[in-house]
């Protein structure tokens, strides 16, 4: 279907409506049956849909070793960013898509009962101008994916632990325990204790702000959470124990980082 540029807001939805819960629960359920026919793990990445988590939550709660988590933007925007006028809902094309306000409330009650056990970003940072706009006339042609690695913390802070979704400590172990742990970097990484990498965060919780693309440093040209209200950020951060963001403003060296080689067998082998 090709439409006028100017006709095009009005389409952004069908991108969720082509990518309807359903499909995801369907391939949630399959991948659970088979995880247990092979008596292996199953981590399920970017949950969006409530019929999803429940299906992981109740293999889980069934003896399984079945696990999932969520992401940023699945917790803080709905199908409504979609409908933005004048081709602002191409910004917030992404797979799975953006769902209604039922299941973003479903998906915080599973991340604070400990249903799905981590918030990642997604990040995907495609450019709205250049990239985006591939499927000005199409919806099927936009580059599927949204940037917030950089954004990721504050937004689970704000529309988290200060709305009292979640509290403090689960904001840390959703965020920072649970992903080390997953993914096998623990205890190197996702805690703080003797022989790990002083890796610190030292937050402000009274930092007010609002979330905008001109203090990013993701390096594309539009911010999924512009305009947002931002309530805290981290003040300091230490990268083993180096200073490298100070006041909300990178401070590091270049060619500081190290690869951190994961381990086999993480949590989900537990």
């Amino acid at each position: 279907m090709r439409l006028h540029w100017q006709e095009q807001w009005y389409w952004q939805p069908r991108h969720a409506v082509s990518r309807p819960p359903v499909v995801e629960v369907e391939a949630t359920e399959g991948a659970i049956s088979l995880a247990k026919l092979a008596k292996a793990p199953l981590y399920v990445a970017h949950v969006t849909a409530k019929g999803a988590m429940e299906a992981i939550r109740d293999a889980y709660a069934d003896g399984y070793p079945i696990f999932g988590e969520t992401c940023t933007h699945y917790l803080t925007l709905t199908t409504d960013n979609l409908a933005k006028p004048n081709f602002e809902g191409g910004k917030y094309v992404c797979s799975p898509a953006l769902r209604s306000q039922e299941h973003l409330d479903a998906l915080w009650g599973a991340v604070k009962k400990g249903y799905l056990n981590a918030i990642s970003s997604d990040h995907c940072g495609f450019n709205w101008k250049d990239n985006k706009h591939q499927g000005k006339d199409n919806f099927v042609n936009i580059p599927n994916g949204v940037p917030g690695m950089g954004d990721r913390m504050n937004v689970i802070w704000t529309y988290g632990v200060e709305t009292g979704k979640i509290s403090r400590q689960k904001y840390v172990e959703l965020c920072c325990t649970n992903p080390a742990k997953i993914n096998g970097i623990y205890p190197q990484k996702g805690v703080i204790a003797p022989g790990s990498d002083a890796d610190i965060v030292i937050f402000d919780p009274e930092y007010e702000g609002v979330f905008t693309n001109a203090d990013s440093l993701q390096g594309v040209d539009y911010s999924t959470y512009e305009g947002m209200k931002q309530k805290g950020r981290p003040d300091k951060v230490f990268l083993r124990g180096e200073l490298v963001a100070d006041c909300g403003k990178y401070v590091g060296r270049s060619g500081t980082g190290q690869f951190v080689s994961a381990k086999p067998f993480g949590l989900c082998y537990e």
